[in-house]
C-alpha cells in the first residue's frame, strides 16, 4: 500500500518541546507505521511450447523394432498473454492486512487524541468544581453553630469533595497511560485547533450526499473478482486452442536402413472436453458468488452508514438544543444574581450553588460533545474515510 502523508516528510520537532499539536501528534503515531511495497518479483517469461513428452515403445522386447515419439505442445499469443496478465494480477495482489493496521491505527490516533482532549476538558471543568466546593465548605463552617447550620449539608458537601478527587485521580491516570503510551511525558498538548461541534456539522451536511452517492466497495471482493477474471479468460483461451500438439516419430534402429521409418503428425483440439467445461463452470459460479457477496456488503455497509448517519443529526439536534437551554439558563441565573448581591445580607451561598449548576451543565455537555464525536469517528470509518492513502484529520475544522 502506498502512502502519501505528506507531514510524514517533515522534521519531526524535538519532543523536548514544551507544546505538542495535533500535527506532531499524528505524525509521531503514524512514524511507526511501516507500509511494504510490493516487491518487483521476479520477472517471468511464458514459453511457446507448453508441454514437451517423449515416448518409447518397443514390441515383444523386441529392441530392433523400437519406436520413439517426440512431442509438443505448442501455446498461442492469446494464451501467453492472459498467462501474463493472470501473473501480473497474483503478483500486484494489494497488502490488504497492511491496509486494514492502517486504518486501524488512524482511527486508534483519533480516538486518543479525542481522549486527550476529553480528559483535559474534564480536569479543567472539575477544578473549578473543587474550587467552588471548597468556598462552600469555608462557609459551611463559619455558619456551625448558628441556627442556619445544616450539618446533613456539610456531610453532603464532603462526600461530592471526594468524588470529585476520586475522578480526577481517574482522569489523571487515563491521561497518563495516553501520555506514556507515545513517550509524551511532561509535555503540554495545544487543543487550539481542536473541532467544534458545529463544524463536525458542517462537514457532514457537506459530504453526506457524496458518501451516499459514491457507496461502499468491497477491496478485497473486487480483487478476487478481478483475478477470478483473468483466470477466466486464460481458461478461455486454453480452450480455443486448435492445436493440441505436434508430434515426430522415429521407428527404428532397423539392420535394414530400408526399414527406418519417420513421420510427423498433428493433433487437433476439435471439441470441449468435460473436464473443460467443468472447470469454465466452476469458474463461473465463483463469479456469481463474489457478485452477490459484493451486493450483499455494499447493502449491509450502507445500511450501518445510514444508521449511523442518523443517530448523528439525531444527536447533533439534541446537543443544540442542549446548548440553547443551557445558555438560556445561564443567563437568566447570572441576571438573577446580580439582583439578589444587590440586596444587603444575601448569603453567598446561592451565587455558589449558580456556579455549581453551571458548571454540572459544563459537564453535561462535554460528555454528550465526547459521544458525538466518537459517533462521528464511528461513521468516518464505516465510510472508508480512516483509510484514505493521504492521510486526513477529522479532528481539526
Amino acid at each position: 500500500m502506498r502512502l502519501s502523508i505528506f507531514f510524514l516528510l517533515l522534521p519531526f520537532v524535538c519532543l523536548s518541546q514544551q507544546t505538542i499539536t495535533a500535527e506532531q501528534f499524528f505524525s509521531l503515531g503514524l512514524s511507526n507505521f511501516e507500509s511494504i511495497e510490493n516487491t518487483a518479483g521476479k520477472r517471468v517469461s511464458f514459453p511457446w511450447i507448453d508441454r514437451y513428452e517423449l515416448r518409447t515403445e518397443t514390441s515383444d522386447f523386441d529392441f530392433d523394432k523400437q519406436e520413439y515419439t517426440f512431442r509438443v505442445s505448442p501455446s498461442t499469443a492469446k494464451i501467453r498473454s492472459a498467462q501474463k496478465a493472470y501473473y501480473e494480477a497474483m503478483r500486484n495482489a494489494p497488502d490488504f492486512e497492511g491496509q486494514e493496521i492502517y486504518c486501524d491505527l488512524v482511527l486508534s490516533l483519533h480516538i486518543d487524541w479525542l481522549s486527550l482532549f476529553i480528559l483535559q476538558e474534564n480536569q479543567s471543568i472539575l477544578d473549578d468544581l473543587a474550587v467552588i466546593l471548597n468556598d462552600k465548605q469555608t462557609i459551611y463552617e463559619r455558619m456551625a453553630g448558628t441556627y442556619e447550620f445544616d450539618p446533613e449539608k456539610l456531610v453532603k458537601l464532603q462526600t461530592e469533595k471526594s468524588d470529585i478527587q476520586i475522578s480526577l485521580n481517574q482522569l489523571e491516570l487515563e491521561r497518563d497511560y495516553l501520555l506514556n503510551h507515545y513517550d509524551l511525558q511532561d509535555q503540554e498538548l495545544d487543543f487550539g485547533d481542536f473541532i467544534t461541534v458545529e463544524a463536525m456539522s458542517t462537514w457532514l451536511a457537506n459530504n453526506l450526499l457524496s458518501l451516499n452517492a459514491s457507496g461502499m466497495t468491497d477491496q478485497e471482493t473486487a480483487y478476487k473478482k478481478q483475478l477470478l477474471l483473468k483466470e477466466m479468460e486464460l481458461e478461455s483461451s486454453e480452450n480455443k486452442r486448435l492445436i493440441d500438439f505436434v508430434q515426430l516419430k522415429y521407428n527404428g534402429p532397423h539392420s535394414d536402413a530400408l526399414q527406418e521409418r519417420v513421420s510427423i503428425g498433428l493433433g487437433f483440439q476439435l471439441s470441449k472436453s468435460g473436464s473443460q467445461k467443468l472447470k469454465m463452470q466452476e469458474l463461473q459460479i465463483e463469479q456469481e458468488e463474489l457478485n452477490r457477496k459484493s451486493e450483499r456488503n455494499m447493502q449491509e455497509n450502507q445500511e450501518k452508514l445510514s444508521t449511523l448517519e442518523n443517530k448523528l443529526q439525531s444527536d447533533i439536534q439534541a446537543f443544540f438544543h442542549f446548548q440553547k437551554i443551557m445558555e438560556e439558563e445561564r443567563a437568566q441565573l447570572q441576571k438573577l444574581s446580580g439582583q439578589i448581591a444587590q440586596k444587603e445580607g444575601s448569603s453567598p451561598l446561592f451565587l455558589l450553588d449558580i456556579e455549581e449548576r453551571h458548571l454540572a451543565m459544563k459537564l453535561k455537555s462535554l460528555n454528550q460533545k465526547e459521544d458525538l464525536l466518537r459517533d462521528y469517528l464511528r461513521y468516518l470509518q464505516q465510510s472508508d474515510k480512516m483509510c484514505q492513502s493521504e492521510f486526513v484529520n477529522y479532528l481539526i475544522p
